[in-house]
């Protein structure tokens, strides 16, 4: 367990999933996160091949979620297959040690949530020998959040994300 100022990070458990979809929902109506709304359901939060997840906890109520995801397979999508190799050549490891970001959200309710949550994912990709990396919208808030916080954007890959197509920024953790 991670903690900063009273946030308790914790791996998700299968009952997290419904505190999160409100959660999760005013996410996307008040910074279009996720871009699409069908994909505020547990199972976009909670894909089966995800490799952790975990909450952040501030007085024993849920305030925000971030998750590791390995790349796409080779040939899945061409936008998948774009963002893999330009990370792969930015940080010059394999597809197969590299973990992106995903299904990052807070309630917005506690100050750091967020930072402590990103904070631990990249932690726990290191633990594992992986370097963390992710895309993100360059339209949103969310680009800036992750520049203060040391991360670079190392080009952009074209995403179709449902009838949404995004020229994303492709960020990599900072180094320790």
């Amino acid at each position: 367990m991670f903690a900063t100022s009273g946030i308790h990070v914790r791996p998700r458990r299968h009952g997290d999933l419904a505190t999160l979809l409100p959660i999760l929902q005013r996410a996307h109506e008040t910074h279009r996160y996720p871009v699409r709304a069908a994909a505020v359901r547990a199972d976009w939060l909670s894909p089966p091949h995800e490799l952790a997840a975990w909450v952040a906890e501030y007085d024993d109520a849920v305030v925000g979620h971030v998750a590791l995801h390995p790349t796409a397979a080779p040939g899945a999508d061409p936008g998948a297959d774009d963002a893999s190799a330009q990370w792969q050549r930015a940080t010059g490891v394999a597809a197969d040690r590299l973990a992106v970001v995903s299904r990052f959200v807070t309630d917005g309710s506690v100050p750091g949530s967020g930072t402590t949550l990103l904070a631990h994912a990249i932690d726990a990709a290191r633990d594992a020998g992986r370097v963390a990396v992710l895309l993100v919208d360059p339209s949103s808030a969310a680009l800036g959040f992750y520049r203060r916080r040391g991360w670079r954007q190392i080009g952009t890959s074209a995403q179709q994300w449902g009838e949404y197509r995004v020229d994303a920024a492709l960020m990599v953790a900072p180094a320790r």
